[in-house]
């Protein structure tokens, strides 16, 4: 069956819209008194986001984004950190939708992701410029065929920030998919053999609604787990991912700033 099963919702209107919700919890008084940063950066891992609270100057959000957003002190608020949302494709586009309808412009997602290829092993980074949508949600936004892509202009300044900081990365298409329990050795020579650099859950859907939207996104990953040898090699905990995540958070940090 296809999807979305009603082929011809891209016709009509939503009941509600992310500016709807975000004016109803304005009008309940429990949006917050700080404006939307500039700029906000994903975080997925905890530790990441972790890293930000206590290691890098920064203030939390008031109000509905208290428990989720950070304000970086040295952009002066201009840019913040998001997490503590969920993983995977629904969790992401949601909550890039509701910070969008708050007023934020630009963003970089910033992840794990497992490689498909035996020259990316664990603790490489990947900077994304396409993403095949095999999740769902993107289905809802713009009918399929094609790759999802992001913001070349965001994504070309990450790869500069990259290079000036003297990070190698690996440039090249993602797999996003929704179910990691059900990732099969067809689906990795498939996907490799189509140009995939590695398997993640949230760039397809980020990348269409932030185009849907009309508003700039970046992705970048660092490699924790491989499936290129057609066998699953876990490195989540290692200190090269840790180390790549905040890597990419320092270079996000000076592409948005």
């Amino acid at each position: 069956m296809p999807v979305p099963l009603e082929p011809d919702k891209y016709r009509s209107s939503p009941f509600f819209n992310p500016e709807d919700f975000i004016g109803y919890i304005r009008r309940l008084g429990r949006l917050g008194s700080r404006a939307a940063p500039e700029a906000v950066i994903l975080s997925y891992q905890r530790s990441l986001f972790d890293y930000a609270a206590h290691e890098v100057p920064s203030t939390p959000a008031d109000g509905y984004f208290s428990k989720q957003m950070r304000y970086l002190d040295g952009t002066e608020g201009r840019v913040a950190i998001v997490g503590g949302f969920g993983v995977g494709a629904p969790a992401a586009a949601v909550m890039l939708e509701e910070l969008i309808a708050f007023g934020v412009r630009r963003f970089v997602s910033v992840g794990t992701a497992g490689s498909l290829v035996a020259s990316i092993p664990p603790g490489s980074l990947v900077l994304c410029d396409s993403a095949l949508r095999d999740e769902g949600t993107s289905y809802h936004y713009v009918p399929g065929g094609g790759l999802a892509y992001p913001s070349e202009v965001l994504t070309e300044k990450l790869s500069e920030a990259l290079s000036a900081r003297g990070l190698a990365h690996a440039r090249g298409p993602a797999w996003t998919l929704d179910a990691i329990y059900r990732e099969t050795p067809e689906e990795v020579r498939r996907f490799r053999d189509e140009g995939a650099l590695v398997a993640e859950m949230e760039a397809a859907a980020l990348f269409t609604v932030a185009r849907f939207r009309e508003v700039e996104i970046a992705a970048c990953f660092s490699v924790s787990d491989t499936l290129a040898e057609l066998s699953w090699r876990p490195e989540f905990h290692a200190e090269t991912t840790e180390a790549g995540l905040k890597l990419i958070f320092e270079a996000a940090l000076d592409a948005v700033s």
